[in-house]
């Protein structure tokens, strides 16, 4: 039964939401909708849960094991999101950290509010010349 149409629909009615645990700011609104909604059943065709019963299923399982490039929508957005994970797991630490933003004074609300009445004056001046 593990690799029937019905064993497949029933990973994804019965998972729900597929919540993504990596930034989603490089993803699309498409891409995040993908997985959300396919991300379980994605999981369920690699780790062997569910068999493939399709050859656009097993083309995905080709993707996840690096043997071929992504083509769809999904394998693309399936590799991005592995991907994404495996250099936050490995450089997490630096993409957190952003301790300029923390200490240089342009990044500030008070820099930033600085620089905008100086640009502000500046166009005032050159303007009523």
């Amino acid at each position: 039964m593990k690799n029937t149409k019905e064993a497949h629909l029933k990973i994804i009615s019965q998972k729900g939401k597929f919540k993504m645990d990596c930034s989603q700011a490089i993803f699309s609104n498409e891409e995040r909708d993908v997985l959300e909604k396919y991300g379980h059943w994605f999981k369920a065709l690699i780790s062997g849960e569910l068999e493939p019963y399709t050859e656009k299923q097993r083309l995905f399982i080709e993707v996840a094991k690096n043997q071929r490039q992504p083509i769809s929508i999904e394998e693309k957005t399936w590799f991005k999101y592995t991907k994404r994970k495996e250099i936050e797991e490995k450089h997490g630490h630096i993409l957190n950290s952003r301790p300029e933003l923390e200490t240089d004074p342009f990044y500030s609300r008070e820099g930033v509010k600085h620089l905008r009445r100086s640009q502000m004056s500046t166009m005032g001046k050159n303007h009523r010349a």
